[in-house]
């Protein structure tokens, strides 16, 4: 941080935690919000780019400067790492939010189609060393134990253990180790769109605005996210970051994909950041007889 001339002003503010505007528990010492850490650029200065579209246009969105893999925190091990995630499985496993999931799973969903691939996005790193990330790390591995259960149910349905994946670019090389050990294999962006269709389960719980449209554009047989309700405006206001044409795009694709594909909401999970809170599965509309 570059010096100043300012003096410094009393004593340090008590810690406290705190709700940031994205729903995440922090912990901070000032009494203002803190926003999520600003991603750093990477060697080269690249952009991440997302795009989509929808009955012929398409929108394309350039996102700041490509995240840099976390620092892990000092002291972790992949031994370490699988402790905690083998701790949160067992709890995650005993969670109301899985067995409902698993049922409607297996209820309504898993028929005779055959899923071939599962991707996980932004789950976070699960050991990243990074000013309010700490407290992310239970999220982290609570969405990878979700993750790998649904796969878990995919497989036992069908007799074949679809081929997984997980795209985040904070993961450092320790989150790749775990991850391998659950054969799930790190990809970067676009790579884990790239490996969506109509045969393949997304998982995207606390998924950006561009992430979401993406995913939708590409319509998986499974999408375990949240509600969509939050996409169904009319009127961009001057602060957005799409345009007239863009946001009118992005509501008839909305609008369609809620249209043919069914939802359930799912218990909540009593953990304070918001990504199991307000969880929903999408999945296909069974088709009207038309005789």
């Amino acid at each position: 941080m570059p010096h100043t001339s300012h003096k410094k002003r009393g004593l340090p503010k008590k810690r406290q935690e705190v709700l940031d505007d994205e729903g995440w528990t922090r912990v901070t010492s000032s009494h203002t919000t803190p926003r999520a850490p600003v991603p750093s650029t990477s060697a080269d200065g690249s952009e991440i780019v997302f795009t989509w579209t929808f009955d012929g246009p398409q929108v394309t969105k350039t996102c700041g400067s490509a995240i840099r893999p976390m620092k892990p925190l000092p002291g972790t091990t992949l031994q370490s790492m699988q402790t905690q995630y083998t701790r949160i499985a067992t709890r995650w496993l005993e969670s109301e939010m899985y067995h409902s999931l698993k049922d409607i799973l297996t209820r309504r969903i898993l028929t005779s189609e055959k899923m071939t691939k599962c991707v996980l996005f932004g789950s976070g790193s699960l050991c990243g060393d990074e000013l309010h990330w700490l407290d992310r790390h239970e999220s982290a591995y609570y969405q990878l134990a979700a993750f790998k259960s649904v796969v878990e149910v995919i497989k036992q349905a069908q007799g074949e253990r679809p081929r997984c994946y997980a795209q985040e670019p904070y993961y450092n090389t320790l989150d790749t180790d775990l991850l391998a050990t659950l054969e799930i294999t790190a990809v970067t962006h676009p790579q884990g769109f790239e490996l969506l269709d109509t045969g393949s389960f997304a998982y995207s719980p606390a998924a950006e605005l561009e992430v979401e449209y993406q995913i939708m554009s590409l319509s998986p047989r499974i999408w375990l996210h949240r509600s969509l309700d939050h996409l169904h405006t009319k009127a961009p206001s001057a602060s957005d970051k799409f345009t007239k044409e863009e946001s009118d795009l992005n509501l008839r694709m909305t609008e369609d994909f809620t249209t043919h594909h069914e939802h359930a909401r799912l218990p909540d999970l009593p953990l304070k950041n918001f990504p199991f809170h307000g969880s929903v599965i999408w999945w296909p509309a069974e088709q009207q007889d038309p005789s």
